[in-house]
């Protein structure tokens, strides 16, 4: 019971924050209920103001973690583009939602050129 009072009190003393904190966000937050085009643009020019950095900003899975919305990437595009009926707010909402509960992509490598003896049909 200690417990539960000593959790509700940091609940009541360190609200979580409503504000956007970066650009994916911003950006959900911004374009929920989005109805056309022109919102969406709007709505991600006005989070491109606010972080100039836009998704090289915000972390890879940074929405993960204890007090997540969202438990996948899926889930999260579910929910935060059902009301839209802007095909272009909905991209937006789906791009953050990876970036925030997504995981990085491997890095891709290079192919080095052949420096041996002999080409390999040469052999």
């Amino acid at each position: 019971m200690l417990m539960k009072k000593l959790f509700l009190l940091c609940f009541l003393l360190f609200p979580l924050s409503a504000a956007a904190d970066n650009y994916a966000t911003c950006l959900l937050d911004n374009l929920e209920g989005v109805q056309n085009d022109v919102a969406a643009v709007s709505a991600v020019h006005l989070c491109s103001q606010e972080y100039p950095e836009r998704m090289g900003g915000v972390e890879w899975g940074s929405g993960r973690g204890w007090f997540a919305d969202y438990d996948s990437v899926n889930e999260c595009s579910l929910e935060s583009t059902r009301s839209m009926q802007s095909k272009r707010a909905a991209l937006q909402a789906r791009a953050a939602c990876t970036r925030l509960y997504g995981y990085e992509p491997p890095k891709r490598t290079s192919l080095k050129p052949f420096d041996g003896d002999f080409t390999p049909l040469e052999k």
